[in-house]
């Protein structure tokens, strides 16, 4: 990624259309959450609940036990999967549009992970596989930290989107951090979760848009 992009070649095109393609996590969630019967609570209850099975009371890691009831489950489950298969993916095809870095090989194998935890989360939900789910889930903090690397990596040739990654990265990094420690600061526990999971996908989906821009942008001047 340099301050005057070259046209973006084949495979770059490729996975930023993948990235883009990522914003179906944030678009089905609330399809699947306004079918509960009962009412699907932003602040209480997980994003893992939109994928159970089974109507019931569950366990979660912080030792609450709560209801989840989702008609929509399958839904959720297959854009979960799809999810990290296009998050990954785009992560490796996109490796080039980075600066040669040692920091940008971690941040992307680290966004890569994040898609395989993603898979995994909708291959396992939570009430049929709680340890392999529980993998996957704890998988996503390393799409929190990944961009916040390649932010580093391409602050001193490409600030704006540098500037954003670490926005993305920190505002994860932190969120993950205090998830995990139960901290909520009056988010509740599916707030904050939130706050920890999803500018990942956030971030997916605007570079996969500025990369097709950039792509479009060169097509048209060469023309």
């Amino acid at each position: 990624m340099t301050a005057s992009p070259a046209r973006p070649g084949a495979g770059t095109v490729v996975g930023a259309a993948c990235w883009t393609l990522t914003v179906a996590y944030l678009l089905v969630q609330p399809v699947v959450a306004t079918a509960w019967p009962t009412p699907y609570d932003l602040a209480t209850n997980s994003i893992s609940d939109l994928g159970v099975t089974r109507c019931g009371s569950y366990p979660r890691f912080d030792d609450r036990v709560m209801y989840a009831c989702s008609p929509r489950h399958a839904l959720m489950n297959t854009v979960f999967v799809m999810v990290g298969l296009l998050t990954a993916a785009g992560a490796v095809l996109t490796r080039s549009v980075w600066p040669r870095r040692r920091l940008t090989s971690v941040g992307v194998a680290f966004v890569v992970l994040a898609g395989v935890g993603g898979i995994l989360v909708g291959l396992a939900p939570a009430n049929v596989n709680l340890a392999v789910h529980g993998a996957g889930a704890l998988l996503q903090v390393t799409g929190a930290v990944g961009p916040l690397l390649l932010g580093v990596a391409a602050w001193s040739v490409q600030r704006p989107v540098a500037a954003f990654s670490l926005l993305c990265g920190v505002v994860g990094s932190a969120a993950s951090l205090l998830y995990f420690s139960q901290v909520y600061l009056g988010l509740g526990p599916g707030g904050m979760e939130h706050l920890a999971f999803d500018p990942l996908t956030l971030w997916t989906t605007v570079l996969g848009f500025v990369l097709l821009g950039r792509w479009l942008a060169a097509r048209r001047a060469t023309r």
